[in-house]
């Protein structure tokens, strides 16, 4: 604190205080520290081509190795756009003809005619199923199996395999060929 009556010394011009002068010198300090470091990791990418012309190399380069190698199949694909046939599938509906399945009552019973149009004899399950008309879930099924030698024929039924209202149902029928 000031004396009364006392000057003050006055401070030159170009010094500061202490406390000022040494943050000063830290802010000097780490700037020219940020700039050296910023010089240091510029010099570490890519080399530059002396001439613009030039191309540049990669520092790094790795082979490519496949994983995976190209392979060709065999055996020919089915074609999507072609129906089945009932050579070698399982599917045989087209040996399936003057299907009936409606209820008589409310019994519900299925008929057609089984056809073996192959040259050996085979073993087809019939199947008539009744869905429920608005959700496609099953309400009833029932199947069997008829044998036929080669180019026979044969009425099927089923009879009476499910009792029910008509109406909110349909009945969908199929029918395969066993052991294909």
């Amino acid at each position: 604190m000031p004396m009364p009556g006392r000057h003050r010394r006055a401070l030159p011009v170009n010094r500061v205080p202490r406390p000022a002068a040494h943050a000063a010198r830290a802010l000097a300090l780490g700037v020219a520290l940020a700039t050296l470091s910023l010089t240091t990791l510029a010099a570490c990418g890519q080399p530059t081509p002396r001439n613009p012309d030039d191309a540049v190399a990669p520092t790094v380069s790795v082979p490519v190795q496949p994983t995976i190698t190209a392979e060709t199949p065999d055996d020919a694909a089915a074609d999507p756009s072609e129906e089945p046939t009932d050579g070698g599938l399982f599917d045989a509906s087209s040996s399936l003809s003057g299907v009936t399945c409606e209820p008589s009552g409310e019994s519900w019973s299925f008929t057609g005619t089984l056809a073996n149009s192959d040259t050996a004899a085979h073993t087809f399950t019939v199947a008539a199923f009744v869905l429920k008309v608005s959700d496609g879930s099953q309400v009833a099924s029932k199947e069997i199996d008829v044998k036929l030698a080669a180019g026979a024929s044969a009425p099927v039924a089923i009879r009476d395999f499910w009792t029910g209202p008509k109406a909110g149902v349909e009945c969908l029928s199929g029918v395969t060929v066993k052991g294909h």
